[in-house]
């Protein structure tokens, strides 16, 4: 589309519903701005026009309208706090923002250092005194001195984008439903039956985590439960030390993408993880080995990342923590004197094409297991596998 052509489409700038349309288009956050009046009463009011101004000397702003009666009532306040309100909060808002006689009325709240109400629920909280205020059309332009701050709750905030609200989703919120999921989901319920006996067999835990894109999600228990912390629909990023039993038979370009997701502080080189390929693609299948990382705090960061409440702090955490689990997917010799304490264990199930489109899992297994027991444990996983894998549903 040329110049003239988008000009010819643009209403005048005078125009007070295009304005709003067109701005509309940028989402912005959600803030409670709150404070003591004269009269000592509590007082707030609803901005999504907050922003950072200056980092030295700290300096915020944020614009209300004019024509505001709750402004008039904070300006009378000797400091301000502004409330970055969470995802969860809508309904707060929306409280804040309508006519409500009493708005904090049941509403719990703690001072802040300048005596200003901090939200319970809040993502986080910055106390100011009055910088100035400008008059800017028809909104004022308010600075504030910041004096405190802090995060409460680093959980994902509240937006507000085309006159309505909403929350931030990362790019991967939700696993696509591709004609390839949708695939390794009947596949893996058709051998529902299977999964169940060597579920039995193996006194384990069978599932099948599907590869998606740049992640692994759970899709099917074999026993129609998990004991081991996963969740169906769990999903996990797919990047070192996870992902082997996916990566080892991919080109090297696949690999080389794989290889540059992982973390900057992992110890493993990329000449480790490619002989923990070679390992996978040798035997067949894949082990990792009990660490020395709490296992219920790798679950509980999965299970945020999968419900795609999470902030991008919380993902890098997540990263960090599966950097951390690497100890355990070293390549392991199993001998006949050892007793070993294996996690899980994964084999490889393809498509007609011969691509791996699912991973067979066994996890919960018994631990202290012999070199001879856990190699007959992965001959069975395997043979389970090859059943699973071929023809297209």
């Amino acid at each position: 589309m040329n110049a003239v052509a988008l000009g010819a489409q643009t209403p005048p700038v005078s125009d007070p519903m295009a304005f709003r349309n067109v701005l509309g288009h940028f989402p912005t956050g959600v803030v409670l701005i709150t404070g003591i009046t004269e009269d000592g009463e509590p007082v707030g009011m609803i901005v999504g026009s907050f922003t950072s101004v200056s980092l030295d000397p700290p300096l915020v702003g944020f614009l209300p309208t004019v024509a505001s009666s709750t402004f008039k009532k904070l300006r009378t306040a000797s400091s301000f706090c502004v409330n970055v309100l969470a995802a969860d909060q809508e309904e707060l808002c929306r409280r804040f923002a309508g006519r409500a006689p009493n708005k904090f009325e049941d509403i719990e709240w703690t001072p802040a250092p300048s005596g200003a109400p901090v939200l319970d629920g809040a993502v986080a909280y910055i106390d100011c005194t009055f910088e100035s205020i400008t008059d800017a059309g028809d909104h004022y332009i308010v600075v504030g001195a910041v004096q405190e701050l802090q995060v409460c709750s680093p959980v994902a905030p509240l937006l507000f984008f085309q006159g309505g609200y909403g929350r931030f989703a990362p790019l991967s919120l939700h696993a696509p439903f591709e004609t390839d999921l949708i695939r390794g989901v009947r596949r893996a319920e058709r051998h529902s039956s299977t999964m169940k006996q060597l579920a039995a067999s193996l006194d384990a835990d069978i599932s099948t985590m599907a590869v998606i894109g740049d992640e692994m999600a759970v899709i099917v228990s074999g026993t129609g439960e998990f004991h081991d912390g996963q969740r169906l629909g769990e999903r996990i990023p797919l990047m070192p030390p996870m992902g082997e039993m996916c990566l080892a038979w991919e080109d090297e370009e696949t690999i080389e993408r794989w290889l540059a997701r992982a973390l900057p502080a992992d110890e493993c080189t990329p000449q480790d993880y490619r002989v923990r390929l070679q390992a996978a693609r040798d035997r067949g299948w894949s082990v990792t080995m009990r660490g020395d990382y709490a296992d219920d705090e790798v679950y509980s960061v999965l299970r945020e990342y999968s419900s795609g409440l999470y902030t991008p702090a919380q993902e890098r955490r997540l990263r960090e923590i599966i950097a951390q689990t690497s100890s355990g997917y070293a390549p392991v010799d199993f001998g006949a004197e050892g007793s070993y304490d294996v996690d899980s264990l994964l084999a490889p199930v393809r498509d007609a094409a011969g691509k791996v489109r699912l991973v067979l899992r066994a996890s919960g297994l018994p631990q202290g297991a012999s070199g001879a027991q856990v190699l007959a444990w992965a001959q069975e996983l395997v043979r389970t596998a090859e059943e699973m894998s071929g023809a297209e549903d």
